[in-house]
């Protein structure tokens, strides 16, 4: 019963801790005066309530992974810190290079500053989660769970392809499918067909390039995760969807670049898709971790 408890107080100490992270790096750093102007003031009375909600999930997130692995405190910090640094602060400077510079909705001093914004936060939040983080016992266990060289290679090539799959596939039939997410991008509700779409999506090499890297990434990201994982593979497929889920709940927050239908078709589709990215990379690390001698 006391340990229970205990474990509840850290729980939502984690929330909170997670609130006062993502919430200071803007003090520290400000947004800049012209997104400030494009904020709705209706919808950020929201921002609140959405914000608990993202810290609950993202808290409840990491809490299983660290109640799921059995490494030093060093080693779990580093870690994390790592694969959250893949996840979120650089893959949120690549997306805004990428998307937010061809929507003229930012200033180019702003991608630093969100990078920044997010390296704090999650640089931080890793640090608090492994102060946290009890070792179960005095042996480090990861070994099961390393890929040789060429392997790893292998398989993170393979998962920047399927990644590209996954965008499009969901990009178009979730995102796609709100009226205010084509005329947002594109300036008119036709909707053309998903042959159509893909076809100028894959005909635009720097559009290939960048999502096939940002596959990688989030590989990449996937097997630091995947290597601190001491459970089932049926368990490590549910931790890594819910972390890699986070990764799309984060966008339900108000905004000043993305209107309320835009953003909320985003959520939905990055959500849904990441979880189910999340389980395919645990399935190509684990699949045939047995059988084969490339893993040391």
């Amino acid at each position: 019963m006391k340990k229970n408890l205990i474990s509840a107080i850290q729980l939502i100490s984690v929330v909170l801790i997670f609130i006062l992270l993502f919430i200071t790096p803007t003090v520290i750093i400000p947004v800049s005066k012209s997104l400030l102007e494009r904020i709705n003031p209706k919808e950020m009375e929201l921002f609140f309530p959405l914000l608990l909600l993202f810290a609950l999930y993202i808290s409840y997130s990491y809490w299983l992974l660290i109640k799921n692995t059995n490494q030093s405190k060093l080693k779990v910090f580093v870690k994390l810190a790592t694969a959250t640094f893949l996840l979120f602060p650089l893959m949120g400077f690549v997306e805004s290079v990428f998307w937010l510079d061809s929507l003229n909705v930012v200033d180019h001093n702003e991608y630093g500053k969100i990078f920044f914004r997010y390296f704090i936060t999650f640089i931080l939040f890793s640090a608090y989660l492994s102060l946290l983080y009890k070792q179960n016992n005095t042996t480090d266990q990861d070994g099961n769970n390393l890929l040789n060289f060429k392997l790893l290679i292998q398989r993170l090539l393979l998962i920047g392809i399927i990644y590209i799959f996954i965008y499009n596939l969901f990009g178009y039939f979730v995102a796609w499918q709100f009226e205010a997410t084509r005329i947002y991008y594109t300036g008119t509700s036709e909707l053309k067909s998903f042959f159509t779409m893909i076809s100028l999506n894959l005909s635009d090499p720097k559009f290939v390039i960048v999502h096939f890297l940002r596959g990688i990434l989030f590989g990449l990201s996937g097997y630091i995760y995947y290597t601190m994982l001491n459970c089932s593979k049926f368990k490590m497929m549910i931790i890594l969807a819910l972390i890699f889920g986070g990764f799309g709940f984060q966008i339900i927050l108000p905004n000043p670049i993305f209107p309320e239908m835009v953003r909320i078709s985003h959520f939905i589709e990055t959500t849904t898709s990441m979880i189910g990215f999340g389980m395919i990379v645990i399935y190509i690390f684990d699949h045939g971790k047995n059988k084969t001698s490339g893993f040391v």
